[in-house]
């Protein structure tokens, strides 16, 4: 990895800590995790008052430091936790990726980063000098895919540090819907696209088989902001991609995923999706434990798929 251990997304090698926290702006998530078999062994979600973290990849994310560092300190004494190792999932527009296709990819790891610094510099031009890249390519050999995930360390510091003070070893860091993809069927990675609603903001992410086509990041408005101008945007995004997908890839999508992290706005916005797209539409699912209410297994399902990786 390239990211000192920091950032790391689902496709890399798996790393099981003893805990899994998902920090957004609305709240703080966490489960606790049997380092013996993996199991879930407890699970939180905790809403802030106020809003202690403003999502950014270049400008600081923690703005009410001492509301996430009592949200913490809560967070583990629901979890029955006073120390160990966790994984961090950190507001998606924290961190940018790329996915990219090649002919060919460099042997070494020195030659790889330099050719994906390469790449990048192609659609972003300047970055950063503390940027911190982590990446996966598809098995093989020519033709390949490439998704990068990369995020400033300065930006990665200000989670971790809470953590740290929490007596928390931050030892893995990355985005909830790299997570989120280990919950989508195998069967469904063929020509499917992940939907995942967080916040403000809506992740699309088109899988290939074994590999991924297309990233997308784009701020939908907040819940309740305008009547239905929220769901249009979903749909219209939607749309948009399966529209692109056909006509550069020649790929027929032949189904949907679907995760809102708010479990009230799912049968809405599956209805509306289903509307006026043609695929199959399924939910996000995973085996939770019983207690858990449907609202709770919305929220914590990017720390869920984290553990399945």
């Amino acid at each position: 990895m390239t990211i000192s251990n920091r950032l790391q997304t689902h496709f890399t090698e798996r790393l099981l800590p003893d805990a899994v926290f998902q920090i957004a702006p609305t709240y703080l998530s966490g489960i606790r995790v049997s380092r013996n078999d993996g199991s879930v062994k407890g699970g939180f979600v905790q809403p802030f008052r106020e809003r202690p973290v403003t999502p950014s990849f270049d400008r600081p994310n923690v703005i009410g430091p001492a509301a996430l560092e009592e949200a913490i300190d809560q967070g583990k004494r629901n979890l029955r936790l006073t120390s160990g190792s966790a994984a961090l999932l950190i507001p998606e527009p924290s961190v940018r990726v790329f996915v990219m296709s090649v002919d060919s990819f460099p042997g070494s790891g020195q030659e790889r980063e330099a050719f994906i610094r390469w790449r990048i510099g192609k659609q972003m031009p300047l970055i950063p000098e503390d940027a911190r890249i982590d990446y996966a390519v598809t098995p093989g050999r020519g033709a390949r895919k490439i998704v990068v995930a990369m995020a400033r360390q300065v930006v990665i510091w200000e989670y971790e540090a809470l953590f740290e003070k929490a007596g928390l070893k931050p030892v893995l860091v990355t985005a909830p819907s790299l997570a989120l993809v280990n919950l989508v069927p195998p069967d469904g990675r063929k020509n499917g696209v992940l939907i995942n609603i967080e916040d403000e903001t809506l992740t699309v992410l088109a899988l290939a088989g074994p590999g991924w086509s297309l990233y997308r990041l784009k701020d939908i408005g907040a819940p309740g902001a305008a009547a239905g101008e929220r769901e249009e945007n979903i749909v219209r995004e939607a749309e948009n991609t399966i529209r692109f997908l056909e006509d550069r890839d020649r790929t027929r999508v032949e189904r949907l995923w679907l995760r809102c992290a708010a479990a009230v706005e799912q049968p809405e916005i599956r209805a509306r999706l289903g509307e006026r797209i043609a695929q199959p539409i399924e939910p996000v699912d995973y085996h939770a434990p019983e207690v858990w209410t449907d609202a709770h297994k919305a929220i914590l399902a990017p720390l869920i798929g984290q553990i399945l990786g």
